[in-house]
């Protein structure tokens, strides 16, 4: 499936200020010195991982992003489709993809997950849950479904984005509900700050809707939802009233009874 400029543009500023909050407090965490963003639009959470300092960055994404829109050197991008293996063989120090797997789709999850663990001991994941739409969803999942994922590749979920921009206005709602690091456990080894992060009880349940996200969701369906017309409201008239007369018949009825 195809997306166009106007897909991308449409998220470019609320992307962009989503990493720009986001991105300083996982580079205080892991200090990467390089990363690779799988399904990375148009390049904004790269962009932010180089204002924090990060050279080496590379972005994948269908070769239908417009190259005229990058916000990183088009040297830095490469056309793939995610849902063939990437062929990227380097390794980096963070792998992310941020909203992209509920596009990709279900047969396909295991081998995504499979490409993001190969590129990186740490990864930054989100992606949709069920019935939080979007365009083009055909694999949404809760959070659990792609922990275990993880969890069987030998990666420990560490919620710590989430308690800590759960009500940051900054942060779109998606990133603020579906946002896990995953650490290979062999990295939690060799730091402890991070296995203190790991072993940390969030207050936030694994699977959850975040309320902006579920407000959203009432309001579009209740938008959606067919209004009836004058006529249809003339013609229930009359079936209105005899229910009405008959149900204070019934409750006179059984007055006289007592």
């Amino acid at each position: 499936m195809k997306y166009d400029s106007e897909f991308f543009s449409g998220h470019l500023a609320e992307s962009l200020r989503s990493a720009r909050a986001v991105v300083p407090y996982v580079v205080s965490l892991l200090s990467p010195q390089s990363v690779i963003d799988l399904g990375c639009g148009v390049g904004t959470w790269l962009r932010a991982f180089e204002e924090q300092g990060v050279t080496s960055f590379l972005g994948l994404d269908g070769d239908y992003v417009d190259l005229d829109a990058l916000e990183i050197p088009r040297d830095r991008f490469l056309p793939r489709d995610l849902t063939r293996p990437t062929g990227v063989t380097d390794r980096f120090d963070l792998a992310m993809s941020l909203e992209v797997a509920e596009h990709l789709p279900p047969e396909w999850a295991p081998h995504f997950v499979d490409e993001l663990v190969g590129l990186s001991d740490a990864v930054l994941f989100s992606a949709a849950i069920p019935s939080q739409g979007g365009t083009n969803h055909i694999n949404e999942q809760w959070q659990s479904y792609w922990r275990d994922l993880f969890v069987e590749r030998g990666y420990r979920p560490v919620d710590c984005l989430r308690p800590r921009f759960w009500s940051d206005p900054n942060v779109t709602p998606w990133y603020r509900q579906n946002a896990f690091l995953y650490l290979k456990k062999s990295l939690l080894e060799r730091r402890p700050d991070l296995q203190a992060e790991a072993e940390r009880l969030s207050v936030i349940p694994f699977d959850c809707v975040h309320p902006e996200l579920f407000e959203s969701v009432l309001e579009l369906r209740e938008r959606s939802r067919p209004r009836p017309n004058l006529r249809t409201v003339v013609g229930d008239l009359p079936r209105a009233i005899k229910d009405s007369v008959e149900w204070r018949l019934g409750k006179l009825a059984d007055r006289k009874k007592r």
